[in-house]
């Protein structure tokens, strides 16, 4: 059993043939939990990151088939702009509240 050093921040670094085994990546979520005396990380799965994606996916067709809807006679390049600031007014919200991007 590898032994880990706890880094600043109570960051860790996970061995490479570990990350290797379950095919984590950068970026890639764990959950984490105490069992006893023990910590216990879970990778998130790919079915879990699948329905978030797919979540996000969704909304935003809603978003722009409800601004192509309000502008069926509106010129292409004109739906695309509106779209952009509607893109854009759901990121700052995001952001105002706390949420990532």
């Amino acid at each position: 059993m590898p032994t880990i050093k706890v880094l600043r921040n109570g960051q860790l670094t996970l061995p490479a043939r570990f990350r290797k085994i379950l095919e984590l990546k950068q970026g890639d979520l764990l959950d984490a939990g105490l069992e006893e005396d023990k910590i216990v990380l879970k990778p998130v799965t790919t079915v879990e990151r699948k329905r978030i994606k797919e979540k996000a996916r969704g909304r935003f067709f809603k978003l722009v088939d409800k601004t192509w809807k309000k502008n069926k006679d509106t010129e292409p390049k004109e739906v695309e702009k509106i779209v952009n600031e509607a893109v854009e007014e759901v990121r700052e919200e995001k952001t105002a509240t706390g949420t990532k991007k």
